[in-house]
């Protein structure tokens, strides 16, 4: 369904918060989004119910009692995976029990690009369509912050990138969760490396070519997300460039029935 003027407007208060949210507005998704609003005037909240996934997304963005107003709305699912701002919560834990699954997240944006890494070790390789299989058994290697949120239709319109081995499998790879070209926004994610093939550069080069290609294409809102007990990614995406937007909160949620 697509989004109104309203949407689009409380959306582009916070940009980089709402970065998956806008790149969302492009035609393609609008089978998968359903828009809701709550209250009014200045004080506007959004909840977008995001259907393209196995387990539906809930984002919200803006005023608290406003967004509430905005989840009222929404026709919940039994399950749901939710990308929330932590004073939101408060409402969402009256409908959803999650003690199973709540992650504290960083919203990170490049600010500094001065400080990114320069190409190094390691031959990249852009990767395809095609090349699906071949993410999803590099991802399936699994540890505690492997990528877990990958489609391979992620790939039609993203960018992705990795590092070949001389079997013709993935020692590493990177790539964006999703691009919107037109309004320049791109989120980085996705980035893995085999844990025997740790220590060699793959993921500097790897971050390098991704920006690369997203800044070729004119994008310039570019974000990530880091998990915030993975302080070993965060100082490392900071000596890179990118900076915390703010703190926001992850998870699966199951619908309460009274």
């Amino acid at each position: 369904m697509p989004a109104s003027t309203q949407v689009r407007d409380t959306l582009y208060n916070d940009p980089i918060w709402s970065a998956y949210a806008i790149a969302d507005l492009q035609p393609d998704f609008d089978p998968y989004c359903t828009w809701y609003v709550g209250g009014s005037g200045q004080d506007l909240g959004v909840a977008l119910l995001f259907t393209a996934l196995s387990i539906p997304t809930l984002f919200t963005v803006g005023e608290p009692t406003a967004v509430a107003a905005a989840v009222a709305k929404v026709p919940l699912p039994e399950e749901v995976y939710i990308t929330i701002r932590e004073f939101h919560m408060a409402h969402l834990t009256g409908l959803y029990d999650f003690s199973a699954d709540t992650r504290p997240m960083w919203r990170m944006t490049l600010a500094d690009e001065a400080l990114l890494p320069a190409r190094s070790t390691g031959s990249v390789t852009r990767l395809g369509e095609a090349d699906g299989p071949r993410l999803q058994a590099l991802f399936a290697g699994g540890g505690e912050y492997a990528p877990d949120a990958f489609d391979p239709y992620q790939l039609q319109n993203g960018v992705f990138v990795g590092v070949e081995m001389a079997d013709g499998s993935l020692a590493a790879a990177g790539g964006t969760h999703i691009v919107d070209w037109t309004s320049g926004v791109a989120a980085i994610g996705n980035m893995y490396t085999r844990e025997p093939q740790r220590g060699r550069g793959y993921g500097r080069a790897i971050l390098h070519a991704i920006v690369t290609i997203l800044r070729a294409g004119n994008v310039q809102n570019i974000v990530l997300n880091v998990d915030q007990r993975n302080e070993r990614a965060r100082r490392i995406y900071e000596a890179y460039g990118f900076s915390c937007h703010c703190p926001y909160l992850e998870g699966i949620g199951e619908l309460r029935h009274a």
